[in-house]
């Protein structure tokens, strides 16, 4: 009387009341979970590139430190012995190596 076709895809259950019906779609729920689990691979994939990316990023401030503390102790050397030479400079040839102050007349 009220037959509904059975199809290879669903499953019908008999009627559990006399308005209802439950059908459920196997493809359906199938695909449902394939993309709940692509989605899950997905953010714990994204997680952990994500901590790759915070580590390199650790190990590469540790390089800047020890370079930046490396390049300031050069200059400080070259800055000292820059000065070194001035001060030779000003003692021999006893004169101000400053081109700005050359105008200005010493008071005795």
């Amino acid at each position: 009387m009220n037959e509904k076709p059975k199809t290879a895809r669903s499953y019908r259950t008999n009627v559990i009341d006399d308005n209802l019906v439950l059908s459920f779609n196997f493809k359906f729920l199938v695909n449902c979970l394939l993309i709940g689990g692509t989605i899950l691979y997905g953010w714990f994939n994204l997680q952990e590139r994500i901590k790759t990316i915070e580590d390199s990023i650790v190990i590469a401030n540790a390089d800047i430190r020890n370079l930046l503390a490396k390049h300031e102790l050069e200059e400080r050397t070259e800055r000292e012995q820059l000065a070194e030479k001035v001060a030779f400079y000003e003692k021999e040839l006893q004169i101000n190596l400053n081109p700005m102050s050359w105008g200005k007349r010493k008071k005795k």
